[in-house]
Formats: structure tokens, C-alpha cells, sequence
């Protein structure tokens, strides 16, 4: 994952989209997220109607796992929690494809 975008390129890409939408010939078949995992980031800000509950989970790492992980996050311009479900996410995946 790159940088967070901000209001200004969420802006920007609404624009863009305006200028140059999808003709229906380029649209085909049904749009399919492969990772569900991936559209969850955390809990919603304070005001935001939530649409379901996301209970916390709390985990304790060794001090250099967890320093590994604070760096990673900071060179993803995500929060250490994110690092966290996508690892268990697909840990998760993983196991369920074994099964």
C-alpha cells in the first residue's frame, strides 16, 4: 500500500472519473473484491454511522516483532493496527485455502 490520500486526490479521481467514465462496453461481468480484508481499515471515525461492530482484540509481541512491525506500518503510511489485520487476514485465508 502506498501513501493515505487525501481529500484533495479523492477529489481528483472523482474528477477524473466525471471526464472520462466507463462506457458500457468497457464494463464486463460483475465487479469481484478478492480480499475483503483489504476494505477494512479500522474503525470508523467518531460521528460515522457503523454499520456493524468491530471488537478489539488485544496481542503482545516480542519488542522486535513489534518494532518491526511500527516501521513497516511507517514506511506503509498505515497504523500498526492495519499491519495486524492484514497479517491475520491472511494467515486466515491460508488456512481456510489448506482446509
Amino acid at each position: 500500500m502506498g501513501r493515505k490520500l487525501t481529500d484533495d486526490d479523492y477529489a481528483a479521481m472523482a474528477d477524473d472519473y466525471a471526464m472520462n467514465a466507463p462506457t458500457a462496453e468497457e464494463v464486463v461481468g460483475d465487479v469481484e473484491v478478492a480480499d475483503l480484508a483489504v476494505l477494512r481499515h479500522g474503525r470508523p471515525p467518531k460521528g460515522t454511522a457503523s454499520k456493524g461492530k468491530t471488537p478489539t482484540t488485544s496481542v503482545r509481541l516480542p519488542e522486535d516483532l513489534r518494532e518491526a512491525m511500527v516501521q513497516l506500518a511507517d514506511a506503509e503510511h498505515v497504523k500498526p493496527a492495519e499491519i495486524i489485520r492484514r497479517a491475520v487476514a491472511e494467515y486466515v485465508d491460508r488456512h481456510r485455502a489448506a482446509s
